[in-house]
């Protein structure tokens, strides 16, 4: 927000000195109207002197629409920038934020940063700038017309409310405030539960739990439901209170300004120029209530947002990726989820051009060392090495454009088959996206569909098959031409005999390029160069199938089970 308003603070300065200047010409109007009255009650009536403050309240009046115009324009036109500015900063800062940030955030908290937060903000930078200005701007030159139309006696008793008025807005600030928080934290577990729950209505639907979840979401409903009330409340106090006192305000004026003037000591015409100064003064006292509701409400969602924009990024310093890659070096690894460790001692050594394979029991390690190899977690300095450079002194971009991993869950994209494989290129160039799928045995697939690489996959790839939807993220991955390809099980959906068939062509049609196979499906993986086997976050055993089977380790026994399942068409 500051590096905005430092580019547009003269902007909002326009705007304030328009908004300033009408406000000043508003209060020139009772003058007018009080010398009018004045005018009619003398005789003769002068009717030049009528007409003359006729065109100069037009006039006034015409001034007023021209400088509103332009007050809107810089002072609302400036938020709905801001608005594009704060949506497009916290975007750009949500994509360099590491990957362990995303670990205990809902997607639907994310988004009411993007909704009710900047929209709080927006509307303390358009509506709080108008009412603070109004507010101290009005009153001051309302205070000024007064003390030059009637007695100071009568402009000081009917000021008596005002030390109430600040004491109020100080007394429901803080609360406000503190329950607006409430609020902003209830919308983005009722958003959070939205997602998650329409992400996964299969799983829902599959299960038979809908009346489940509608009572869950229920609940949160009801929680943002009280939480608003719980503002509401103090709303619905502090507002009327405004009120009430800018009636007591106009109370005191009447009485003691009606007897003034039966008393001769104030003109009738100043009378009512003082009255219409009142009704002036109504405005600020209830723009008042409005601008604490409205920047606390930007105050609290700038704390939220401000808390984000300061979370630490991600590195993006450091040295480029080695050109000539050789080895990929792991010298005791440790790495663990908050006390859950995942990794112990891990040693590993690939040379490039290998084609290499990562297997063991389920929740040994095996995806989140393929994580650590691409810097999505971080590790200690000394641990991981790309030829003899440290994988923290290489930039994030950098590695990530030689070192690719193509995930385990298949994410697309609702759009075309070809945009999917070309993820995050804006020209397809179809030739490469073509071989890419032949590659991955995709291309036979996409062939059979009306529109062939044009068709639509829709949210999620709902319209592909598991085994469809694994091949296009596989042809994602090879279509990206990296240094090194790292399968985080991406084809647990495809039979052995096509994840062989796929494997081989890989090795094949890739063999400048070093392949890093995690998988369950040891039968496809067999014409390793070297399988890794892993256990309790360690590698446990090395070498290639021939070597592994004559050891009767782990993986003798892993493959034996998996070969009997086999036979037995389990």
């Amino acid at each position: 927000m500051k590096d905005f308003l430092k580019r547009s603070w003269l902007r909002y300065a326009l705007g304030v000195l328009f908004l300033i200047a009408i406000d000043y010409l508003q209060i020139l109007v009772p003058k007018l109207i009080g010398k009018t009255v004045n005018q009619l009650t003398k005789s003769p009536v002068d009717m030049k002197m009528i007409l003359y403050y006729t065109i100069a309240i037009l006039a006034i009046a015409a001034g007023v629409m021209i400088g509103r115009f332009f007050w809107r324009i810089l002072i609302i036109g400036g938020a709905r920038k801001f608005e594009r500015h704060a949506h497009q900063k916290l975007f750009e800062k949500l994509l360099r934020l590491p990957i362990s940030f995303f670990d205990h955030r809902g997607v639907g908290d994310l988004m009411a940063y993007f909704t009710n937060d900047i929209m709080a903000v927006r509307a303390t930078l358009s509506q709080g700038v108008i009412m603070s200005t109004d507010a101290v701007a009005m009153t001051a030159f309302v205070f000024f017309g007064m003390l030059t139309t009637v007695s100071y006696q009568l402009v000081l008793l009917s000021l008596i409310p005002i030390p109430f008025v600040a004491l109020a807005s100080w007394a429901f600030g803080g609360k406000i405030h503190r329950r607006f928080k409430k609020v902003q934290r209830s919308f983005s577990l009722i958003s959070n539960r939205a997602q998650e729950s329409f992400s996964n209505v299969k799983t829902i639907k599959a299960y038979g739990v809908e009346r489940n979840f509608e009572g869950l979401f229920a609940q949160e409903c009801d929680r943002f439901v009280q939480n608003n009330i719980s503002l509401l409340r103090v709303s619905a106090v502090f507002d009327p209170i405004i009120g009430f006192l800018a009636a007591i305000t106009t109370s005191i004026a009447l009485f003691y300004g009606g007897r003034m003037v039966i008393n001769g000591t104030v003109s009738l015409g100043s009378f009512i120029a003082f009255i219409s100064y009142l009704g002036m003064l109504v405005w600020p006292f209830i723009a008042l209530g409005s601008v604490v509701n409205v920047l606390q409400r930007g105050r609290a969602s700038l704390e939220r947002l401000t808390a984000i924009m300061r979370e630490p990024e991600a590195n993006p310093d450091g040295l480029e990726f080695p050109d000539s890659f050789n080895t990929l070096t792991l010298k005791s690894l440790n790495f663990s989820y908050g006390k859950n460790a995942m990794l112990s001692g891990l040693n590993m050594v690939v040379h490039a051009g290998q084609k290499v394979a990562i297997v063991g029991r389920t929740g040994c390690g095996k995806s989140t060392l393929a994580k650590l190899l691409v810097k999505l977690y971080d590790v200690e300095k000394g641990h991981i090495f790309y030829n003899d450079i440290d994988i923290n002194d290489i930039k994030v971009d950098s590695l990530r454009t030689h070192v690719l991993l193509v995930p385990q869950d298949t994410f697309l994209f609702s759009n075309t088959i070809a945009k999917n494989i070309a993820f995050g290129v804006e020209k397809v160039p179809f030739n490469k996206v073509k071989r890419s799928s032949k590659i991955a045995h995709f291309h036979e697939e996409v062939v059979k569909f009306d529109k062939s690489y044009d068709t639509l996959v829709g949210e999620r790839g709902v319209t592909l098959s598991g085994g469809q939807r694994q091949r296009l993220t596989l042809s994602r991955g090879i279509f990206k031409n990296a240094s090194i390809v790292i399968l985080d099980d991406v084809l647990s959906a495809v039979d052995s005999e096509t994840a062989s068939m796929i494997l081989k062509d890989l090795s094949y049609q890739l063999s400048n390029v070093t392949l890093i196979v995690i998988t369950h499906n040891l039968a496809a993986i067999k014409e390793s160069d070297t399988i890794f086997v892993m256990d309790k976050g360690r590698v446990v055993e090395s070498g290639d199938h021939e070597n592994l089977m004559r050891k009767k380790g782990l993986y003798y026994r892993l493959f034996r089970i998996q070969q009997i399942e086999r036979e037995m068409g389990t």
